[in-house]
């Protein structure tokens, strides 16, 4: 019995070692790292600016990455800043198309522009001179399970701010930095600032930061009768009465204007809203005076409307007004869709916005909400009104 037990346990033990030494040749996936190297031959700008947005920033070739194993992995190029992220916790992915991996060889050529965007895409960006780490990022896995980086190359480079430009209405005696603001239409515009406010009277100065945000040196512009001048001793803009205004402005040197506009509200205008007298806008309420205008309103299915800022000539009446009181209107601007969902954008022509469902000569109840309050991003909502 005792020989019995001896040999059972000498099987067992040598099973085990079989065991062991069939897991030691299983090939088990581990990171082992792997080199990013720059092509010499390209020197990095130290300043990025439009104007040379098309040159070559860098050019990079690196090793496969060691998995341990014999695997196929992905790449990509990531930023990140160097002082202020040492764990790279917000590393940005480059996504142009600058990268090739083929069997033989992994490159990628990154242009100026990209990589001032990727700089602006990180939450540390600033104006001034930045280290900026590049890296490339190997994944293995279906759900990436191991995830190993090479080495990083450092940059320092000054980037440009993609954001729209700032102006911000300031009254007198009031804060720069919270006050209403402007926004141009792109970030090389200087022509074409704008905002909704709700105003009260006073006298108002236009002041614009540096180019990164800051208004601790900023800009100040004044004007009368239209026409903008730079400085703190420039006159006033004067609002005589509290109210609505669109306020817009062109600080280019040949341009320097500015206008301030006053609307009592907004309305919805076009076939969707009537068939006789389309272009008489039904006025909309902004209850609280903070640019959020809203109607319930019943609209014809599969027609179109726009929206219009009025000032009419009489009072609105209703709660919500349904027409206003008095004769004749002036219309301030006109707004119609965006390219963007949920969008508008001041137009003459084009951009109406389609009520949902087949145009049967039926209407639906709809309350009608446009969100005025920040500027360049107007939204509308069309939200069914179920009583």
């Amino acid at each position: 019995m005792k020989n019995n037990i001896k040999s059972f346990l000498c099987f067992s033990a040598l099973l085990a070692l079989g065991a062991c030494a069939t897991n030691d040749k299983e090939p088990i996936a581990s990171a082992n790292g792997f080199e990013l190297r720059k092509d010499a031959a390209i020197p990095a700008a130290a300043v990025l600016a439009p104007a040379n947005d098309a040159d070559a920033f860098a050019a990079f070739n690196w090793d496969e990455s060691n998995n341990g194993v014999q695997t196929v992995a992905n790449y990509a190029i990531v930023v990140s800043d160097h002082d202020n992220d040492p764990t790279h916790t917000n590393e940005v992915t480059y996504t142009g198309n600058g990268i090739a991996v083929t069997p033989d060889s992994r490159t990628c050529a990154i242009k100026n522009s990209e990589m001032n965007a990727l700089m602006n895409l990180l939450p540390s960006f600033n104006c001034g001179v930045m280290n900026i780490d590049v890296r490339v990022k190997s994944t293995l896995g279906i759900n990436n399970e191991l995830i190993q980086y090479s080495n990083p190359i450092t940059f320092a480079v000054t980037g440009y701010s993609t954001a729209l430009p700032i102006l911000t209405l300031v009254k007198e005696g009031g804060n720069a930095a919270t006050a209403p603001r402007l926004l141009a239409q792109n970030f090389t515009s200087l022509s074409t600032f704008e905002g909704y406010f709700y105003l009260e009277a006073g006298t108002y100065k236009l002041y614009r930061p540096d180019p990164c945000g800051s208004f601790s040196n900023p800009t100040i512009y004044g004007g009368a009768a239209g026409v903008l001048s730079e400085g703190a001793a420039a006159p006033s803009i004067s609002v005589a009465a509290a109210g609505h205004y669109l306020v817009k402005a062109d600080i280019t040197p040949t341009g320097m204007s500015y206008s301030v506009k006053f609307y009592k509200a907004f309305g919805v205008f076009g076939a969707a809203k009537s068939t006789l007298g389309s272009a008489n806008a039904v006025p909309m309420v902004d209850a609280d005076n903070t640019n959020i205008w809203s109607l319930t309103i019943d609209l014809y299915k599969g027609r179109k409307f726009k929206f219009k800022s009025n000032d009419w000539t009489g009072a609105l009446s209703g709660t919500p007004p349904a027409v206003p009181t008095g004769t004749g209107t002036v219309t301030i601007s006109i707004l119609g869709k965006g390219t963007v969902a949920n969008t508008v954008v001041e137009m003459t022509t084009g951009g109406d916005i389609t009520v949902p469902g087949s145009d049967d000569g039926t209407k639906v109840k709809y309350d009608v909400v446009l969100n005025m309050s920040n500027p360049r991003n107007y939204q509308y909502s069309l939200t069914v009104n179920p009583n």
